[in-house]
């Protein structure tokens, strides 16, 4: 392995424990929020979540890696190392930056700005292709918040109509249940009468209190239990949608360098571990602002957030449409703030501020850095 390998590893790894530290909140901070658990089991549970997904979207996320691997840069266009390299260190370097003052925001939004600020700068605006990169990548970018902060206000809506009451329904009961069936024994005139026992099941509906007095044997699936699930699924949409362009920026690089062919599988096993180390060494801070500093909620509004959010960025995965994990999040837990009726104006500018420096902060260090790359590579 080159030094130039090494290299290119050594900063893709920073970027995977970057984008753990700061996207592991997007999947469990309603849970820390909605005080479901500690913050320690949190991490824990999203870490496990987004690596398994992480895992996954080596087999499963062929759209992604074309968007992020050649489908954005015009037709003929031939990068270079220095380009692959910066365009890495752009992103790596805004998103351990934001992530060590708490800004959650989004590595997709970072690697895009450096991607297209690197280009740009070396090449010009030909090398772009901008029918991709605004149908592809910005659309999806800017409309996927709006979508989910819209969903997320409208479900939480029809709930809170459909649910009305001071006593929530959160809790469905199932248990076993005994009846007679009368019937006649083949007597044509019904003289002949017996019961017969039939056991079936029986499912309720009410609050976690009610079912846990008037139904303790029953079996039980609370909003407590869904929070955990959709937390999870959001996690694990994460570690789909996350990992691939990571990959992508990557594999570029390596090939650039002249390197023999590293497997990309390879590489997406190491980005993953990269993102479990950073989430659990550096996943608090970020999560905290999330979790506490947007809006106060509870196991309702958390799961139906974390829902929406999982939705929209498997869907995402699947399709190779780049969203942010962040910024969907964000849209669903501020859609919920706002059916609460208590948003944090201030954190909310804050994070507002943060999204739209994303794009030039990153493009800005991406050509920095490769300005210093193409004066050291031959």
């Amino acid at each position: 392995m080159t030094i130039l390998v090494i290299v290119v590893f050594a900063v893709g790894v920073f970027l995977g424990a970057a984008n753990g530290a700061n996207d592991v909140s997007k999947g469990i901070a309603t849970l820390v929020g909605s005080r479901a658990t500690d913050m320690r089991r949190a991490i824990w549970w999203g870490t496990a979540w987004t690596a398994a997904g992480a895992a996954l979207s080596a087999l499963v996320a062929g759209a992604m890696l074309a968007t992020f691997g050649g489908d954005l840069f015009a037709t003929g266009f031939a990068s270079n190392f220095a380009a692959a390299l910066a365009t890495l260190v752009g992103a790596a370097g805004w998103v351990a930056f934001a992530t060590r003052f708490g800004l959650p925001v989004s590595t997709t939004h970072a690697i895009v700005g450096a991607l297209v600020g690197v280009a740009v700068f070396a090449y010009g605006f030909e090398s772009v292709n901008w029918s991709v990169a605004l149908g592809k990548i910005v659309v999806p970018l800017l409309a996927s918040p709006l979508a989910a902060f819209l969903l997320t206000t409208a479900v939480l809506h029809v709930a809170g109509r459909a649910s009305p009451s001071a006593e929530r329904v959160d809790c469905l009961c199932v248990d076993a249940e005994a009846t007679v069936v009368v019937g006649n024994r083949g007597n044509p005139r019904g003289a002949a009468m017996a019961a017969s026992p039939s056991l079936g099941l029986r499912i309720t509906r009410g609050s976690t209190t009610a079912c846990a007095i008037h139904r303790p044997a029953a079996a039980r699936v609370t909003l407590g239990h869904l929070q955990w699930l959709t937390s999870g699924a959001t996690s694990f949409a994460r570690g789909m949608n996350d990992t691939p362009k990571i990959v992508a920026l990557i594999f570029a690089a390596v090939t650039l360098s002249g390197a023999a062919a590293t497997s990309s599988l390879f590489i997406a096993l190491a980005v993953a571990l990269a993102m479990t180390c950073g989430a659990l060494i550096a996943g608090r801070r970020v999560t905290r602002v999330l979790a506490h500093d947007v809006t106060p909620m509870d196991a309702r509004e958390g799961s139906f957030a974390n829902l929406v959010t999982a939705g929209f960025v498997t869907t995402g995965a699947v399709f190779g449409w780049p969203m942010s994990t962040t910024h969907v999040s964000s849209g669903a837990i501020v859609g919920a703030g706002l059916v609460r009726g208590s948003l944090n104006q201030r954190t909310l500018r804050n994070i507002a501020l943060a999204w739209i420096v994303t794009l030039p902060a990153a493009a800005g260090l991406g050509i920095v850095a490769y300005a210093i790359a193409s004066g050291l590579t031959p």
